[in-house]
């Protein structure tokens, strides 16, 4: 009967061990395999039973694997080791090390095999405390000779970020890889570590490993992405040089690189690399193109490019390209065109697609066509970003769109990204430009990891509302929290203090900025004193400042001596600085109008007349005065004189009952601010039609009693609507928030926030 018995066993045997050596057995025939063990009673065969633990792990069934693995009385290190290698593959990372676990308390050492997978799941997950306790293990055993071992630590490192360790275990590398020497030199680059790629990538060779594309890749896509445009450019030519072929990465990445240094020469000597080697239909070099074409502000070759591009790569990425290009160059009309173009024919639009032409249309101007195309980009089903929040916030701002601005914090929330540092720096600077100052200190205390773009943003927001006192506050609570000031940083402090008035703090943190900071002083904080000065009545000390100036100073600088001249009268130092800003820019009719005003304030009619006769015979126009309100979730757009308005009538007479009942508490109009030569009922009628009076009377007629008014004015307020303002404020019992072109205006009960100095 044993005889009998035994070639049946055999033949078993045969049959079994058949289907576990093969590749490709099912999940069905490893299943028949396991039961035909279990019969046979071999399941307590170590090699067998690991191989079955292989199958199963192979299929993802990591139950019946585990069952098998604990089935074994004496496992090997190839039992565990099969299943945490099946488990790394399919991303199963913390079962992975769980197995890895348990074969330790069973007091068996992984070797060179296993080790390189737990580093890779520890790296995965994140699990760097466990991942440095790995690293202890290989060398207390022996094991930071194996280079695959050491190589694996070093993609752990890397992958948390943790560059220095990563080149410690890199020096002690018995040799060196392509892959490794290539992930750290990327790292590196990437980094903006110039000095310390270079040198990783020259040492290559002592390795006895040539750099292939991936490493030159590396740099180029590494220094691109950290800022050092010439260091990639500078790679490419290096790689050119030694005979290796770009390839559509290579030409996308230096392309990128060329535009953000506005190189076009030497875009076009990478675009025939582009001919040369047939990349024309490759997308994303086609896109990368583009985008430096729209870099270097060549519009109608970046036109030509989308149109000459054959349809099939005209993907989403070429069409971005397209539209970002055109709004970067201020044809933010054309980019709608061709926006709304895309739309109709069913172009692909993604987020990215949505988020530049908002972000366009915000940066130029087109602040209400923001507003729709973002009601717009919800009703198509595409969902905003963390990117489309920032992009949209400033043209709410811009507006004084405070409803709509609220709507996108609130998005936000739902969305989960209001603490995104970018996001809440834009929101921010919303409630600022809103009114909203202790909403947008609210928002700035709610961002977790603060930067330097929330700390400016609060200090420019307190800027803005004059409250210099709070924003220098900020400045050094900044400093204490360990961050550095950057040049940004000065112009709003400057700023506040500017508007402030504190002469004297402006000069002691302006001379600080570089003795105790290392920051020389840039255009704009000569601007901020020149305007701080001059503001003051230190007119002579402003333009001295002017003279010692280290380079020659711009428009802004003029410009903020000659709105000092006008709001002191100052004829002498106003002909001065109107006569550069006349050579600086001749087509601005602004300076004009200012240095008009000037003579007029001093009733020098003729000079007056000569100026006007200057600007009409150059075609020049004054820019009228226009206020912006917020009404029921529309933005009403007012101009001085106008009477296109469909509520004229009932503002006209709004603004009538308003003037008798300021004459009857004894106000009267300010006519000397009437720069015309004209009798007193005209200036009075000319002060009625300014834009920012219209607005109010406005909101009166269409807002609830008691609730609070929100006006952009595109000038500078003047001193009879202020004054009026202030009656109305106190009147109506109304909060009125008026944002001019210099500051805010909070007034309320008859009192103004500037303290009448603006």
């Amino acid at each position: 009967m044993r005889r009998q018995a035994l070639p049946f066993f055999e033949n078993l045997n045969r049959s079994i061990l058949g289907c576990l050596n093969s590749a490709i057995a099912s999940l069905s025939e490893t299943r028949q395999a396991h039961a035909y063990i279990l019969k046979s009673g071999v399941c307590s065969d170590t090699i067998i039973s690991t191989r079955l633990i292989s199958l199963y792990a192979n299929h993802r069934c990591f139950a019946e694997a585990d069952l098998v693995l604990n089935s074994i009385s004496e496992p090997s290190i190839s039992s565990f080791s099969a299943l945490i290698f099946a488990q790394n593959k399919f991303n199963f990372f913390t079962h992975s090390l769980n197995v890895f676990s348990r074969m330790l308390s069973h007091g068996i050492l992984p070797d060179t095999h296993v080790l390189p997978n737990v580093v890779k799941a520890c790296g995965k997950l994140s699990a760097f405390k466990l991942g440095r306790e790995v690293h202890g293990f290989v060398c207390k055993y022996g094991f930071d000779s194996d280079s695959v071992v050491q190589a694996s630590l070093v993609h752990m490192y890397l992958k948390g970020d943790r560059i220095k360790d990563a080149r410690n275990v890199f020096e002690r590398l018995p040799e060196g890889d392509v892959v490794t020497c290539g992930a750290l030199l990327s790292a590196y680059a990437r980094k903006g570590c110039v000095n310390e790629a270079k040198e990783v990538f020259y040492r290559m060779q002592s390795f006895g490993v040539a750099p292939n594309l991936v490493s030159w890749n590396g740099m180029i896509t590494g220094f691109n992405q950290s800022g050092n445009y010439e260091e990639a450019v500078v790679m490419f030519q290096e790689m050119h040089s030694k005979g290796f072929l770009p390839d559509d990465i290579t030409i996308s990445s230096v392309l990128s690189a060329v535009g953000d240094l506005g190189s076009l020469n030497m875009g076009i000597q990478v675009l025939g690399h582009v001919i040369k080697l047939g990349f024309f239909h490759c997308k994303f070099v086609i896109s990368a193109l583009m985008d430096m074409f729209g870099k270097c502000a060549c519009a109608g070759e970046l036109i030509k490019a989308f149109e000459e591009t054959d349809a099939e790569v005209k993907d989403v990425g070429a069409c971005n390209a397209l539209i970002t290009g055109l709004s970067r160059n201020g044809l933010v009309e054309v980019a709608l065109e061709a926006f709304e173009r895309f739309r109709v024919l069913g172009r692909e639009l993604n987020v990215v697609s949505w988020t530049s032409m908002i972000a366009g249309c915000s940066q130029n101007g087109k602040d209400i066509e923001a507003l729709e195309l973002f009601k717009k980009m919800q009703c198509a089903g595409v969902k905003p970003n963390s990117v489309t929040i920032p992009s949209l916030l400033p043209a709410c701002g811009n507006i004084a769109a405070l409803i709509h601005g609220k709507a996108a914090h609130g998005f936000a929330l739902k969305a989960g990204i209001s603490n995104d540092v970018h996001v809440g720096s834009a929101l921010v600077d919303m409630y600022a430009k809103c009114g909203r100052i202790h909403l947008s200190r609210l928002c700035f205390d709610r961002i977790p990891n603060k930067n330097s773009v929330c700390w400016n943003a609060i200090m420019g927001g307190y800027a803005m509302h004059g409250k210099a006192k709070e924003a220098i506050d900020i400045f050094h609570l900044m400093q204490r929290r360990g961050h550095e000031p950057d040049y940004i940083s000065f112009s709003c402090v400057l700023s506040a203090c500017s508007q402030g008035g504190l002469t004297e703090q402006g000069w002691q943190i302006f001379n600080n900025m570089y003795r105790d900071y290392g920051i020389e002083a840039k255009m704009e904080h000569y601007s901020c004193m020149v305007n701080l000065l001059g503001r003051s009545g230190k007119l002579e000390e402003a333009y001295a400042m002017i003279k010692q100036m280290p380079f020659e100073p711009n428009a802004c600088v003029w410009g903020a001596l000659l709105s000092s001249c006008r709001l002191h009268n100052n004829v002498s130092l106003g002909e001065i600085a109107a006569r550069n800003l006349f050579e600086l820019e001749p087509s601005n009719p602004g300076n004009y109008i200012l240095l008009s005003n000037i003579y007029a304030s001093k009733a020098m009619w003729d000079d007056v007349d000569a100026v006007r006769d200057i600007m009409r015979s150059r075609g020049m126009k004054k820019n009228p005065g226009c206020s912006w309100i917020e009404i029921k979730n529309q933005v009403h757009m007012l101009l001085a004189g106008d009477k296109s308005h469909p509520q004229m009538t009932n503002i006209g007479e709004k603004l009538y009952e308003l003037s008798l009942e300021m004459k009857k508490a004894g106000y009267l109009p300010s006519t000397e601010l009437v720069l015309q030569d004209v009798d007193e009922q005209d200036k009075e009628q000319i002060l009625c039609g300014h834009s920012e009076k219209l607005a109010v009377a406005l909101g009166l007629l269409n807002c609830p009693p008691g609730s609070p008014l929100q006006i952009i004015k595109n000038l500078r307020i003047c001193g009879d609507c202020h004054a009026v303002i202030k009656f109305i404020s106190g009147f109506e019992g109304r909060e009125i928030y008026v944002r001019d072109t210099n500051r805010f205006h909070h007034f309320k009960d008859g009192i103004c926030s500037c303290g009448d100095y603006w």
